[in-house]
């Protein structure tokens, strides 16, 4: 395989190393480009940006955000494809540690969630149920609960958890 080939390989696996982190927490993306640059000698800043690209030159630089940051000496293409196998094995162990934990909490929260989202529709029908059979007995002032009914879905956190919970579902069955 030529180096040209091989780099680009080594830039399109880097990536993916940076999605996947970046998909954990920024904490862990942040993690991931400092364990980088200490494996290339090189000093990167860490941003908060959205979206970072890193990509690994052949001579061991790396260009950030359209910038080359460069070592103090030039390494040859067999060092820099050891230095990257090194990087790669520490990125393998941090991105297994970091997310294990993470898709289990965010499982049980989502269900949590569904399960209060599920109350608060039953909640929500029998006040309606109740609203509905005050107005038919001429009971207007416990009507009022139909207006909390309906301003309960100007609090965001109550309209956050319905969404929440709906792409969850949504994500489930589309599996």
């Amino acid at each position: 395989m030529d180096k040209e080939a091989q780099l680009k390989k080594i830039n399109t696996e880097l990536k993916i190393y940076i999605n996947e982190a970046t998909f954990v927490s920024n904490s862990c993306r942040n993690k991931l480009i400092k364990m980088l640059g200490r494996e290339f000698d090189v000093s990167l800043p860490i941003e908060d940006f959205a979206r970072i690209d890193v990509a690994l030159l052949e001579n061991g630089n790396i260009e950030m955000r359209d910038e080359v940051y460069k070592r103090d000496s030039e390494l040859s293409f067999s060092e820099v494809v050891a230095r990257y196998h090194s990087f790669k094995e520490k990125a393998d162990s941090l991105l297994k540690r970091r997310g294990s934990n993470q898709f289990k909490n965010n499982e049980a929260k989502s269900i949590i969630n569904l399960f209060l989202v599920l109350l608060l529709l039953i909640l929500f029908i029998a006040l309606i149920g109740y609203t509905i059979q005050a107005f038919l007995n001429g009971n207007f002032i416990h009507c009022i609960w139909i207006v909390m009914i309906v301003s309960s879905w100007f609090i965001p956190s109550v309209r956050d958890r319905f969404v929440q919970a709906y792409l969850y579902i949504k994500r489930k069955i589309g599996k």
